[in-house]
């Protein structure tokens, strides 16, 4: 028999009445849940952050050295270190401790995802940051006035009304002329719209422009000049599109080619590093290679005495970033290459370039050095977060020896080395992150560098690498680093109070540790949370989704005798419970459905009663349209999908259910992937 209280929670986050009940093991004996003491955590506490996502959760003349030759002797140089081990590199079933294994299959797919899913990302990460512009910009913080306004004027200069006598430079509709000006002005406003036909309009209004000019039937003043160019192609490259290089580079081309009868045409550096933009941002795998090209070709143009092309830190930066998304050349044996070695390589030659040719406008800057450090942390090479701290180390040698502040090492620098320890899964990747957090203390409170002050990220960047260390302290040490956070915020001499990932990843430690009472503990560092959320009114600290399903995971891998396993059960219904009925503005997401089935599946023994609780959960989950791949998996693994074929309406005879199966109501509202979830949650929708 389980408690009445058990009965009731279990009853109502079941949707059925006391079918679990009979399938517990013992009783249940919890009480009242005390969140732990002000500041500190509780040391039985766990539960997951990331693995909870388990279903995918950027002048002066000099000599003319050759830059074929630096950049040919750079790769050499770089590549022999690399082999010679100068640059700190080491050449290096079921679940386990709170950490489902598909889930770990699936981040070493995330690092090779499909380019379609990563521009998806990207497109929603720009539109993120467009939206922080278009406030003090009318058309651009009102799409359809700057649709209206482009549309006006396509019409006010067609083929039939260009002509000198009825269409002039002051015509216009309203407030709108037509001249070079308004034309420039929309393809800009284009540019930064975030809209998905943005480029079609951009290159409409260019294509009128061109077709004015050809007709010479208005003043001259409306003929496109290189800056209308290289506006379409921010537009181009600012797409986010998979063929953005190649569709900027066409433009690129067509600028020289008729730069020969119009002088006004001829492409400068911000048209070069625009369309390397371009490449940058898009996913074909010869963008890096056509950026590495370009740049080259601006080095030769200003060899030759171009006076408006020079390569910059700039147009390097794009470069840089374009290798650090190259996954290697794919052969017949497998990948080879590393993006990140490359985009190390180009601070060589850019010092090269500076040193031979006098142009300091390619020395490499902060925002080079950090972006190199960036691509390390990404790319999961061997021996990366030692590379990272080397070229931290020469940053506060150049900066220390020259008091150049444009290669200060910022707090964006630390936080990325720190990640990419996090990340890489060493040994001492853990004590190694949080000797960085204290560095940078150090720095900032000394004054030595104020610029390295410790921010909210640096601390969760911490707390991610003891979660994910797999050490035996690394709950203890995850709750020294959050309750540091508190204190110092309490004592306002860093505002660093934490939020929600940041007792998410704490409470992830735990839920990969092996220690007893995980679900009760995550559940009384979760009500810590929204205790603290409730008192102090921070949006920072809403519950949302990430923590409520982190907590479920702690309940699914909690481990112990059989009221170690009722507790858990009972904690997981409670939560499902309230994340239905949450003042927060949550519902039940697929991870929340397919977490909770896991809870069932390793908490509850096998039987009819449990069979009973999972059909009814199912049907729940598909009437929200919140069967994702977590959820069919769970199904799988506990042999139950024959419910997804009565909701198919037919028979898969031994094939497994897939979700391109599935009618659309089923899996209308899902939202696969860790970071376009974690955007909805902090979005509110």
């Amino acid at each position: 028999m389980v408690s009445s209280r058990s009965t009731i929670i279990i009853a109502g986050a079941l949707f059925v009445s006391p079918l679990a009940v009979a399938a517990f093991r013992t009783p249940s004996s919890s009480g009242a849940v005390h969140p732990p003491t002000s500041g500190r955590c509780r040391l039985n506490a766990s539960v997951l952050s990331d693995s909870l996502d388990a279903d995918g959760q950027q002048l002066r003349s000099g000599g003319n050295a050759n830059a074929n030759d630096i950049i040919s002797r750079a790769v050499e140089h770089h590549s022999q270190a690399k082999t010679n081990g100068v640059n700190g590199v080491v050449a290096v079933e079921g679940h386990t401790n709170g950490v489902d294994i598909e889930f770990e299959k699936h981040q070493l797919q995330q690092q090779m995802q499909a380019p379609s899913q990563r521009q998806k990302k990207k497109q929603q990460h720009q539109r993120d940051n467009i939206n922080k512009s278009r406030k003090n910009n009318k058309a651009m913080a009102e799409p359809d006035f700057l649709r209206k306004r482009t549309e006006t004027l396509l019409r006010m200069t067609k083929d039939s009304d260009s002509s000198s006598d009825n269409l002039s430079t002051n015509k216009g509709a309203g407030t709108l002329k037509v001249e070079k000006n308004t034309f420039d002005w929309l393809i800009d406003a284009w540019s930064y719209s975030g809209e998905d036909d943005a480029v079609d309009n951009a290159l409409s209004l260019l294509s009128r422009m061109e077709e004015l000019r050809d007709q010479n039937t208005i003043s001259p003043s409306v003929s496109p000049d290189v800056k209308s160019y290289t506006k379409a192609i921010n537009a181009i490259a600012r797409s986010g599109r998979s063929d953005a290089g190649e569709q900027a580079e066409v433009l690129l081309e067509r600028m020289i080619l008729d730069a020969g009868t119009y002088r006004n045409l001829r492409p400068n550096t911000f048209t070069y590093t625009y369309v390397i933009d371009a490449h940058s941002r898009s996913a074909s795998s010869k963008s890096p290679h056509a950026a590495q090209r370009l740049i080259e070709e601006m080095e030769r143009l200003r060899a030759e005495g171009d006076p408006e092309v020079r390569p910059t830190t700039r147009a390097w930066n794009s470069v840089i970033a374009a290798w650090a998304q190259w996954k290697g050349e794919e052969m017949a044996w497998g990948r080879i290459g590393s993006g990140a070695d490359r985009a190390e390589a180009c601070l060589g030659i850019m010092e090269e370039l500076a040193n031979t040719t006098g142009n300091e406008e390619v020395r490499p800057n902060t925002y080079n050095y950090n972006s190199v450090i960036s691509a390390l942390a990404n790319s999961w090479d061997h021996g990366a977060p030692s590379r990272a701290e080397k070229i931290l180390e020469q940053m506060e040698t150049l900066h220390r020896t020259s008091g150049d502040d444009n290669v200060k090492p910022r707090t964006a620098t630390f936080n990325a080395i720190i990640d990419a320890w996090a990340k890489s899964g060493e040994p001492d990747a853990a004590d190694r992150a949080e000797l960085l957090l204290a560095h940078m203390m150090e720095l900032y409170q000394t004054g030595h560098n104020l610029d390295a002050k410790p921010n909210v990220r640096s601390f969760n960047s911490v707390l991610n690498a003891w979660a994910k260390s797999g050490q035996d302290v690394a709950p203890e040490r995850a709750c020294e680093v959050l309750t540091q956070m508190e204190e110092l915020d309490a004592s306002s001499e860093l505002e660093v109070s934490p939020d929600a990932t940041s007792f998410a990843t704490t409470i992830n430690a735990f839920a990969r540790s092996k220690a007893f009472g995980k679900a009760q503990s995550a559940h009384d560092l979760f009500l810590h949370m929204k205790e603290l959320h409730d008192t102090s009114g921070k949006s920072t600290l809403r519950p949302n989704n990430v923590v409520y399903n982190s907590v479920l995971n702690a309940c699914a891998f909690s481990v112990g005798d059989i009221k170690e396993q009722a507790q858990a059960m009972e904690i997981a219904s409670a939560l499902l419970v309230e994340l239905q009925k949450s003042p927060y503005g949550n519902k039940p997401d697929q991870v929340t459905y397919g977490t909770y089935m896991k809870v069932i599946n390793n908490q509850m023994p096998v039987s009819e009663a449990r069979d009973k609780v999972v059909d009814t959960v199912f049907q729940k989950c598909a009437k929200d349209g919140m069967v994702g791949e977590m959820v069919l998996r769970q199904l799988r693994e506990m042999g139950m999908e024959e419910a997804c074929e009565s909701l198919v309406g037919k028979t898969m005879w031994g094939r497994a259910i897939n979700i391109s199966d599935l009618p659309r109501e089923l899996t209308c509202n899902v939202i696969e992937g860790k970071r376009m979830r974690r955007w909805q949650s902090q979005h509110g929708r």
